[in-house]
């Protein structure tokens, strides 16, 4: 069975491409696509560009071409909290949820459910703008977070507390904004196939001076991680 890997950038890949000494593929739509080649074998590994039109397409055309078994999505998120510590730090998705999604207005937000605008139907059940994730291969000591996906990210305190009031996390999750995790699990729940969301901090949302953020260093916790999460995966399957 194949493992296909999502993430937006090549910063969000690089380390994990070097660590599985992957080599390149044909592109897929334009989609820059690799491969393991040492290692962990099974692997295809694609950038798909930043923003949820650009990681449904890939998903999408990746599940078709590879048919894998599990997909995963990396990469970088800003945390809905006022905490620096937290930079640098990898977490865990519970769950995904499209967070401008939905009716906007002046001063309040309704949801697909509110407006009953049901993005799918899985196992009987609409879907709205919460998706649900695997994190059943991820260590337990692991930070669990809820992915609020955008469209455009926070740009200011005021309107990072906007959009977090939308949604609220699970029990004992932090809440985190990115821009792609909702589009993947979306993509991969509609091919019946588990999705998992490892990301690293690197930003405190609605903070822009990018000197106090940690891009680097949020990317490379979450390729390490991931790479743990894949040699567990690859023995149990």
């Amino acid at each position: 069975m194949s493992t296909l890997v999502v993430a937006a950038t090549e910063l969000e890949l690089a380390w994990l491409i070097e660590k599985l000494h992957a080599r390149q593929d044909s592109a897929l739509l334009g989609f820059p696509v690799c491969h393991a080649a040492g290692g962990i074998t099974r692997i295809r590994l694609i950038i798909s560009g930043p923003g949820m039109a650009n990681a449904a397409a890939a998903s999408a055309a990746a599940i078709e071409r590879y048919c894998p078994a599990r997909i995963f999505n990396v990469g970088i998120c800003g945390v809905y909290a006022d905490n620096s510590k937290l930079l640098g730090k990898a977490v865990i998705g519970a769950h995904a949820l499209f967070a401008d999604t939905g009716a906007a207005g002046d001063t309040d937000f309704q949801s697909l459910q509110q407006i009953n605008l049901p993005l799918a139907r899985y196992e009987n059940k609409d879907i709205y703008n919460t998706i649900s994730l695997c994190c059943d291969a991820a260590p337990h000591e692991s930070l669990q977070a809820d992915f609020l996906t955008v469209a455009a990210i926070s740009g200011s305190p005021d309107m990072a507390k906007k959009i977090s009031s939308r949604f609220m996390p699970a029990s004992g999750a932090l809440l985190c904004e990115d821009m792609e995790s909702a589009s993947v699990g979306l993509v991969a729940l509609r091919a019946g196939i588990p999705c998992t969301v490892v990301r690293g901090i690197s930003n405190l949302c609605g903070q822009r001076d990018h000197a106090h953020w940690k891009t680097r260093e949020a990317a490379q916790a979450a390729q390490e991680l991931l790479l743990k999460m894949l040699h567990c995966h690859e023995k149990t399957s």
